[in-house]
């Protein structure tokens, strides 16, 4: 991992990370809901392994490596874990590079490769206030289709805790499911403000009152959302990145969110979000290698 030392970094008027990359302070672009999809499918990764998956983002690239931004729980247990891209590439994740930042539920993971991603733009997420639209970006569980499909949905800000949780502590409408957990959360320019990582579920002790066993009514819970979701903010890894010696090239702006361009239009899926065969784009690391096999017993 490159140190850049030497650079300066000022956010807000605090040195945050002295490895940032700050693009001098300007109004942000106000763009469409498609706009800001087509940035996020870019950006966003699947972190998939044998027995699940969750979601994650781009943020700086060094040479051939990449470095990408997820939720701590994604990857807290060791597994053979890959990185899908949006050209649907697969990529090992060298589980012993895993960096994870204390006290919240944040890790930087890395992948290798000569192709050309685009990385992610972040936002001073302390401009962020509430009712301004924000986006969710990440790859869900598959329905009965057995397709993964990326979601990109919409939703507002609608508060902030006062005391964060595991760093979690912007609130926001936007529906998301299982799977989602470490991908983006998107202002209207663009440009990441936050993880997604937590959503409200049901009250299993309600559930339990309806004559079902704690084991059903726990599991039950945990599928149903009663509507609001959490994300980490994006200043909370500037700040202690460094603790972990996560010094990275970033790309950081300063300028308020812009209003929304033009709302997201709902559409059908588009192909360049869904993977139809899962075993199909695994065996990609097997072909980048030159080892081509398939991968046994894959289930999630």
């Amino acid at each position: 991992m490159r140190f850049y030392d030497r650079l300066p970094a000022i956010l807000a008027g605090t040195a945050i990370v002295n490895a940032i990359v700050v693009m001098q302070p300007r109004v942000a672009v106000a763009l469409s809901g498609e706009e800001i999809n087509n940035i996020a499918r870019e950006v966003t990764v699947l972190i998939i392994a044998k027995e699940g998956h969750g979601s994650g983002v781009i943020v700086a690239k060094d040479n051939n490596t990449y470095y990408v931004l997820t939720a701590n729980h994604v990857v807290s247990d060791p597994d053979d874990y890959k990185i899908i891209t949006s050209d649907r590439q697969a990529y090992k994740l060298d589980y012993r590079k895993v960096k994870r930042l204390p006290g919240v539920d944040l890790a930087i993971v890395e992948f290798s490769s000569d192709k050309n991603y685009k990385v992610a733009k972040l936002a001073n997420s302390d401009k962020l206030t509430e009712g301004k639209p924000v986006f969710v970006s990440g790859w869900p569980r598959p329905g009965g289709t057995g397709q993964l499909v990326r979601q990109f949905t919409d939703g507002r800000i609608s508060g902030f805790l006062d005391q964060p949780v595991e760093g979690y502590k912007i609130i926001y409408t936007n529906v998301t499911q299982p799977g989602m957990s470490g991908g983006p959360v998107v202002d209207a320019g663009g440009r990441v403000v936050g993880i997604h990582g937590w959503g409200d579920t049901a009250d299993p002790k309600a559930l339990r009152r309806e004559g079902l066993s704690p084991e059903a009514a726990n599991s039950i819970a945990r599928l149903i959302k009663p509507g609001f979701n959490y994300a980490i903010p994006i200043n909370t890894f500037l700040s202690l990145a460094p603790q972990q010696g996560i010094y990275l090239a970033l790309q950081v702006e300063n300028s308020s969110a812009p209003e929304l361009g033009a709302p997201l239009a709902n559409s059908t899926p588009d192909k360049r979000d869904t993977i139809d065969d899962i075993n199909n784009v695994l065996n990609t690391v097997n072909r980048i290698q030159n080892t081509i096999r398939r991968i046994p017993g894959f289930r999630f």
